[in-house]
């Protein structure tokens, strides 16, 4: 599930101030190479896990580590994880997780927007 109503598509921040920001939302770099990153949060309702991730890419010419690589952010996703190596990117927030997940949203696009 991508949410497009969340304003995160096309903002652009420098990878250190980046950084900064997904750690204070308790976003984990967890995938990641040269040129792009995703950050998400885990959340898991009975076993089952999901992810809320946000994905970029830097648009100058440094490598992603480096704290003036200018990274350009997309729309925030959903996605539910099948053992061992899939995703279901089309999966629906769970009704158990549906204000925590909105609230963490809106928490994102603001700090993102500010």
């Amino acid at each position: 599930m991508i949410f497009q109503e969340i304003k995160t598509k096309g903002i652009r921040k420098e990878f250190r101030e980046l950084e900064k920001l997904m750690k204070q939302l308790q976003f984990i770099r967890w995938t990641w190479d040269f040129e792009k990153v995703t950050y998400e949060i885990k959340y898991t309702v009975d076993g089952v896990d999901y992810y809320l991730r946000l994905r970029g890419t830097v648009v100058n010419n440094y490598m992603l580590e480096n704290p003036k690589a200018l990274v350009e952010l997309d729309h925030p996703s959903f996605v539910r994880h099948f053992f061992p190596h899939g995703l279901d990117h089309n999966a629906e927030v769970p009704a158990a997780l549906k204000e925590e997940v909105d609230v963490k949203l809106a928490e994102l696009e603001k700090a993102l927007t500010a």
